[in-house]
């Protein structure tokens, strides 16, 4: 009787994991990138967005956002200055910059984006902190922790 049980929740759950489910979730498959280089918040510019919340969820940095569009792909990206507070744990900013690509439709679309840390880690190490600053938004900063 047990082995029957297991075997039956084994196929309801093989059977709620399908690749389209996947695809529907919200959660983009291709991370976004963080660029290292000599960037400063005067320099970025970008299209208007809402940062509604951040997080580190291992390698990734997951952004909640949402912007007016809903005709064409729009783009995330992070950049990040190469000047670093020589405190412990070091201090980092990443400047969020939308891309729209000229998305001129009206529908205010949420949604969840990723950018990958990997090259935060292996330039900065494995703690810091980081301020994500997003452009063109009236969102505040959100300060987060990796590490420690």
């Amino acid at each position: 009787m047990k082995r029957h049980l297991l075997w039956a929740l084994g196929l309801f759950l093989l059977a709620g994991c399908d690749s389209q489910g996947a695809k529907e979730d919200g959660i983009p498959t291709d991370a976004g990138r963080i660029v290292i280089g000599d960037y400063t918040l005067d320099g970025m510019q970008g299209d208007p967005f809402e940062l509604r919340a951040a997080r580190i969820d291992g390698m990734l940095l997951m952004l909640d956002v949402a912007y007016s569009g809903g005709c064409e792909e729009h783009d995330f990206t992070g950049f990040t200055p190469e000047v670093v507070l020589t405190i412990y744990p070091p201090q980092l900013s990443v400047f969020v910059v939308h891309d729209s690509h000229s998305d001129m439709c009206e529908a205010y679309i949420s949604e969840s984006v990723s950018l990958d840390l990997t090259p935060l880690v292996g330039a900065f190490g494995e703690t810091f902190q980081l301020t994500v600053l997003p452009v063109r938004s009236d969102s505040e900063s959100i300060i987060l922790q990796r590490g420690q």
